[in-house]
C-alpha cells in the first residue's frame, strides 16, 4: 500500500470517530457538523443560514476539539461592534514605548484555531474589509506586519442573507458552503433533545485530533486526486442548468445564480478533499453531490440546485463512467448486423382484420348488437383481459371483458364463459425480413461481437454490485452526505443496474435469434 493511501485511509478512520465522538447529542445537526470539518481541512468557510436557537453555535464549539490545542473564538454581531472586539485591543504598552500601533490577537480572531461569526452580517465597513483579508489570504495586517492566520475553521452564521447593495457581496462570496440549519423535525430525537440534560463537552483524545502541520502535509496529496471524466461531466450539466435558470429568471442580475471559476475551482478542491478524507485516490459521484451546498444563494433555490446535481449524477455521471452511450451504440450496431446478416427481404401474405368505418374491427358471429371494437382499443391490448367498451352500427356501446388471443382473434366473457372470436380479416400483401441459414462464419462474427458487449456488460454488473455491497457494509458510504444523499446514491446505483440488466437481456436474445 503506497503513503498516499496508508495516509488517506487513517484520516478516514480518524474522520469517522471524531465525527461521531463530536456529533453525540447534536440531533439532526450531524451531517452539519461533518461539512464543517470538511470545509475546515478544505481551507474553506462555512455559512450556516437559520433561525435562532437550532445549534448553529454548538457546531462550532464542538468542531474545536477537532484539532490539537484547539481554542476557539465566538462572536455575536451588532451594528456596533468594533475591530477591537474581533481582532483584539490595540496594545498601550506598544503604543506608548514604541509609537507602535498593534493588537494583542491572542483569544481573539487572528489567534485562533476555530471562528464562529454570528449575525455576520451586522459588521461594520471596517470589520468586513479585515475579515475579506483573512478569507482571501488568511493573513492580517497587525500594525505594520502582516502575520500568517492560522484559524482551522471559520464558521458563520445568520438568519438572513446578506442585504443587497451594501458592499456584503464579496464576503458571501467567500463562505464556500452554505448550509441551511433547521429546527428538529424527527419527534422522537426533538424529545431527546428537550428532556436531555446540560450538554457535556466531548471527550477527544489527543491522538483523534488534527493538527496543523499534518492539514498542511496532507494539501499537496489532495491537489494530486484525479478528477475523472465522470465528475467533469456532472458539472458541465450542472453549469448548464444553471445557464438556463439564468436565461429564465430575465436581465435582472439579483435574481440569477453566478458561479464564479474561482468558485468552481474552490468547489472541485472541497470534492478532492473529501475524496481524500474517505480514503480515496479519486474524485466519484459520490463526492459530488457536495456541489448542491456551494451553489444557491437563497433559500429557495436550495431544492432545485439539489434537483439539478441529482439528475447530472443518475443521468449523466454514471453514463459517462460506464460509456453506456457507447454501450448503446454497440447493440444498436449489434442488432443491425444480425439484422443483415441472419434475415433478408420476402414477398408476404398475411391475414390482418380489416378496417370498417376508418376506425374499427368487426367481430365475426357475435351474438349481441355491439360488434364492432375501436382498432385503437384492439391494438393497445396486452396479456390477460380488459373491460372494452364495444360498439354497435349507430354508436350505442356497451362493456365487454376481453382478451386479445392473435392478430386476428379475441375471446369475450358472455355470462360465466369466455367465447372465442374471429375479427373480420383479409390477406394483406406486404414486403418483410424473414430468417435465413447462416454459415458458420458468420455466426461466429455475430457471436464475437455478441461476446464482446455482454463482457463489458458482466465487468459494469460486477463494480457495481461491489460499490453496492460496500455500500451496505458501511465501507463505501461517503461520510460527508447524508442519509437523504445516500439513499439518492444508491437508487442511482439500482438503476444503472437495471439498465445493465436490459442491455444484457437485449444482447442475448439477439444471439439467440439466429441460434448463437
Amino acid at each position: 500500500m503506497s503513503d498516499f493511501s496508508t495516509t488517506s485511509l487513517s484520516v478516514c478512520d480518524r474522520s469517522k470517530k471524531l465525527l461521531a465522538l463530536l456529533g453525540e447529542d447534536l440531533h439532526e445537526k450531524e451531517d452539519v457538523l461533518s461539512l464543517a470539518l470538511l470545509s475546515a481541512i478544505a481551507g474553506e468557510s462555512i455559512f450556516m443560514l437559520g433561525p435562532p436557537g437550532v445549534g448553529k453555535s454548538m457546531i462550532a464549539r464542538r468542531l474545536k476539539y477537532a484539532f490539537t490545542g484547539g481554542d476557539s473564538f465566538e462572536y455575536l454581531m451588532n451594528r456596533f461592534s468594533t475591530p477591537d472586539e474581533i481582532f483584539g485591543p490595540i496594545s498601550i504598552s506598544k503604543l506608548s514605548k514604541e509609537d507602535k500601533y498593534e493588537r494583542l490577537t491572542d483569544n481573539y480572531l487572528p489567534g485562533s484555531s476555530v471562528v464562529f461569526l454570528d449575525e455576520i452580517w451586522k459588521a461594520g465597513p471596517s470589520i468586513q474589509n479585515a475579515l475579506l483579508t483573512v478569507l482571501n489570504e488568511k493573513v492580517f495586517r497587525n500594525g505594520d506586519q502582516e502575520i500568517e492566520v492560522k484559524v482551522h475553521a471559520l464558521l458563520s452564521a445568520s438568519n438572513e442573507l446578506p442585504a443587497r447593495g451594501e458592499g456584503l457581496e464579496a464576503i458571501w462570496d467567500r463562505f464556500l458552503v452554505r448550509v441551511y440549519v433547521d429546527r428538529i423535525i424527527d419527534e422522537q430525537k426533538f424529545f431527546d433533545m428537550i428532556t436531555s440534560s446540560k450538554y457535556a463537552n466531548p471527550v477527544v483524545s489527543e491522538d483523534l485530533k488534527f493538527n496543523e502541520k499534518e492539514v498542511d502535509s496532507w494539501s499537496p496529496m489532495i491537489d494530486s486526486l484525479k478528477v475523472p471524466n465522470e465528475v467533469l461531466s456532472v458539472i458541465a450539466i450542472v453549469r448548464k442548468y444553471i445557464e438556463r435558470y439564468n436565461q429564465s429568471t430575465g436581465p435582472e442580475p439579483e435574481n440569477n445564480i453566478y458561479v464564479s471559476d474561482r468558485r468552481w475551482h474552490k468547489i472541485v478542491r472541497l470534492l478532492r478533499t473529501s475524496a481524500f478524507m474517505n480514503g480515496r485516490e479519486r474524485v466519484d459521484l459520490s463526492d459530488c453531490f457536495l456541489i448542491a451546498n456551494c451553489i444557491w444563494h437563497t433559500p429557495d433555490q436550495i431544492d432545485m440546485v439539489r434537483q439539478w446535481v441529482t439528475r447530472s449524477i443518475q443521468k449523466y455521471g454514471w453514463s459517462t463512467k460506464y460509456s453506456m452511450e457507447t454501450v448503446r451504440s454497440q447493440l444498436e450496431t449489434f442488432e443491425r448486423d444480425v439484422d443483415n446478416k441472419t434475415k433478408e427481404e420476402k414477398e408476404l401474405y398475411v391475414e390482418a382484420p380489416t378496417m370498417i368505418d376508418g376506425e374499427y374491427y368487426l367481430i365475426e358471429g357475435f351474438s349481441s348488437m355491439n360488434n364492432r371494437i375501436l382498432a385503437d382499443d384492439f391494438e393497445m391490448m396486452g396479456r390477460g383481459t380488459n373491460e372494452i367498451m364495444l360498439y354497435t352500427s349507430t354508436g350505442r356501446t356497451e362493456a365487454f371483458t376481453v382478451g386479445r388471443i392473435s392478430d386476428t382473434e379475441i375471446e369475450v366473457r358472455i355470462g360465466h364463459d369466455y367465447h372465442k372470436y374471429k375479427l373480420k380479416s383479409a390477406k394483406e400483401h406486404k414486403v418483410g425480413r424473414v430468417s435465413i441459414s447462416i454459415s458458420d462464419e458468420i455466426k461466429q462474427q455475430l457471436n464475437k461481437e455478441a461476446d464482446l458487449l455482454l463482457k463489458y456488460l458482466d465487468k459494469i454488473s460486477q463494480e457495481v454490485e461491489e460499490v453496492r455491497l460496500s455500500r451496505e457494509e458501511g465501507v463505501g458510504k461517503n461520510i460527508f452526505l447524508s442519509e437523504n444523499w445516500r439513499s439518492l446514491i444508491d437508487e442511482s446505483l439500482n438503476d444503472l443496474w437495471k439498465q445493465v440488466l436490459n442491455y444484457k437481456l437485449q444482447t442475448e436474445k439477439l444471439k439467440r435469434s439466429y441460434g448463437g
